[in-house]
């Protein structure tokens, strides 16, 4: 039996899709070994194999994701046309990627994601971590070389529907997704008691100042931003970001740095101890309590505050963000207590808000 401290590893859609399209083009059978971002060599299994397509069974590991088991399907073509509206062209080398979703693969409908409208929604993630693997395998080492690399997963309209994809502004199936490359499992009780093992270990070798972050992204940028800290007073909450603060405060740290993007920031704001959509979904038309007057938007329609960035404009969204920072700033430091508290906001290209 698994214990919470046992948890089995996966991967995600966007590391399935890339081994797939390694598989083929190098004509790998059995499995394929992809680097991920941050250095980490990940063995992936293929389950069938044509000369032009090859087939990986998504594997979450013990995280309870929809697209676990799922088949990744991916066919890859030489290519000497033009890339239609909803592809995405991807530079490899010296050639062309060109990216298009098919069967099960959701397209993007409204603004503000990290994909344009009208694309396959395969997130720019995935997007690196293929060129990356196909540049290693190496395709781009001709000039002007082009690859037709299309995607689908069979049964991604019916597993969409048990997402927030529509909600979301994402039709007709599924999003290729996975920054990292690899799905890290947790249980809510699982999570909170390994952030506090490892504030309990840092405060024991006399840390004075943790960073809390919530993703691959704010990560990166706390580091960047505060290269002073150890690598391990870098830790990633995720969703738990009330626990977090709590054991910081027990542990009698005497800083938190938090960095975060937009969305969990209005969740903060909002007085969410636990930011995950299971638990407290992202209802924008809660602005309004927050004192935020947007008349001529209708914010029951609107589902993710990239969207709203695109509705409003960048000058009001900055007022927007202002109001929502100062309030999110406000509950975090009634968590907090006495212990200094700076937030950190970013864009979901790393880049620092404020």
């Amino acid at each position: 039996m698994k214990t919470a401290n046992h948890l089995r590893c996966g991967f995600t859609t966007g590391s399935a899709m890339t081994a797939a399209a390694v598989a083929v083009y190098r004509n790998e059978k059995k499995s394929v070994d992809i680097l991920l971002p941050h250095g980490e060599i990940l063995k992936i299994p293929i389950a069938r194999q044509k000369p032009d397509e090859a087939v990986v069974i998504k594997d979450g590991g013990d995280d309870p994701d929809v697209t676990n088991n799922c088949e990744i399907v991916v066919k890859v073509e030489r290519f000497e046309g033009n890339a239609n509206s909803g592809d995405i062209e991807i530079p490899c080398g010296k050639g062309l990627l060109i990216l298009r979703g098919g069967t099960g693969i959701g397209r993007v409908t409204r603004p503000g994601l990290a994909v344009p409208v009208g694309k396959a929604a395969i997130n720019p993630g995935p997007c690196r971590i293929l060129a990356k693997n196909m540049e290693q395998a190496k395709f781009g080492n001709v000039s002007g070389e082009k690859l037709l690399i299309t995607v689908s997963v069979p049964a991604g309209e019916i597993i969409a529907q048990k997402t927030l994809n529509s909600t979301l502004g994402v039709e007709g199936g599924i999003s290729i997704l996975g920054n990292s490359g690899i799905v890290r499992p947790y249980s809510h009780e699982a999570y909170a008691a390994t952030i506090a093992l490892r504030l309990r270990s840092l405060a024991a070798c006399g840390v004075k100042t943790v960073a809390f972050t919530t993703g691959n992204k704010s990560t990166d940028a706390i580091r960047r931003d505060y290269p002073e800290l150890l690598s391990d007073a870098t830790i990633p909450i995720a969703d738990f970001i009330k626990e977090a603060i709590n054991s910081a405060v027990k542990e009698k740290f005497e800083q938190i740095i938090i960095g975060c993007m937009p969305g969990k920031l209005f969740k903060y704001a909002c007085n969410f101890g636990n930011t995950h959509a299971h638990y407290n979904s992202l209802n924008l038309t809660d602005l309004r309590k927050m004192g935020v007057n947007l008349p001529d938007v209708a914010l029951e329609e609107v589902k993710t505050m990239g969207a709203l960035a695109a509705l409003i404009g960048k000058e009001r969204y900055k007022e927007v963000l202002d109001n929502v920072y100062t309030q999110a700033l406000a509950t975090l430091k009634s968590w907090a207590g006495t212990m200094e508290l700076k937030l950190l906001l970013y864009d979901r290209e790393g880049r620092k808000i404020r």
